[in-house]
């Protein structure tokens, strides 16, 4: 969650956003350490991870400030701290532009773009699950979507420093702009006739995941390529978003993993 708390800074005041949870904290300080304003911590005897938390503070020149459980706890609004917080810079998104001026790889490129996805626990989830299998590259809506929060970096922990996240205006035209330049655009629906697994997907791909609520707007889903499911057995029709894309994205691995032959060793 965003706190707004104000930090003095440079004898002004600066918004800061609050990080929190051993490994949240941790990543920010190792992938941004410049970000980082000041890391609350629980005073007295610290175990192994908290130990680890503080000295890579300390070593990278953070200011380090100890807070009574009571303060943490009204801080962090009784989310599960594990004895750590962190006051950081705002989120510095990517803007779509530079995305599409950066010259693409070779081969196995992938782009996820997210079509209103609300829940801050569903975005940390699907930025987990990418920072791990390798999709370095999400877009989101500036407007009726989750932005990055306390709680969506809690939720990928961390792994939301390891990624790029672009913000983007008109999730329409950046799809044909990413058309434009070769990719080929496959939307997840649930109603797909056409199964995840049935499809051989090309090096540039595109995909689209649609919000918790309504999934993929009608005028993004006209704007896809091709629709696809994720096939199920049984008697709940429905995946959460964050679930649908692990399973999707496992595929999409799977097929590139295969194509590249093995040599017995």
């Amino acid at each position: 969650m965003k706190s707004s708390i104000r930090h003095e800074h440079g004898g002004g005041q600066r918004k800061s956003v609050l990080v929190y949870g051993i490994h949240p904290v941790l990543e920010k300080l190792r992938a941004a350490p410049g970000d980082v304003i000041e890391v609350l911590m629980l005073p007295g005897r610290r175990g192994p991870a908290l130990r680890r938390v503080e000295q890579t503070a300390r070593q990278e020149r953070c200011r380090v400030s100890d807070m009574d459980a009571r303060a943490l706890d009204a801080l962090t609004r009784g989310a599960r701290h594990q004895g750590v917080a962190a006051r950081v810079a705002p989120f510095a998104y990517r803007s779509f532009e530079a995305l599409l001026a950066a010259p693409g790889p070779v081969a196995d490129d992938c782009v996820l773009l997210l079509d209103g996805v609300v829940d801050p626990r569903n975005l940390g989830s699907i930025l987990r699950t990418c920072e791990a299998m390798g999709v370095g590259r999400i877009v989101i809506p500036k407007d009726r979507a989750a932005g990055v929060t306390g709680a969506v970096i809690k939720a990928s922990a961390g792994a939301v420093h390891h990624v790029d996240l672009y913000r983007i205006s008109n999730l329409s035209r950046g799809l044909k702009a990413l058309r434009d330049r070769g990719y080929w655009v496959v939307g997840l629906d649930a109603q797909a006739e056409d199964r995840a697994c049935d499809l051989v997907y090309p090096a540039r791909v595109a995909v689209v995941m649609g919000g918790e609520e309504r999934g993929i707007r009608p005028l993004i889903r006209r704007s896809c390529d091709h629709l696809v499911s994720v096939p199920m057995q049984g008697r709940v029709a429905s995946l959460n978003v964050s679930v649908a894309w692990g399973m999707f994205v496992y595929e999409l691995t799977r097929q590139r993993i295969s194509a590249v032959p093995h040599r017995p060793r």
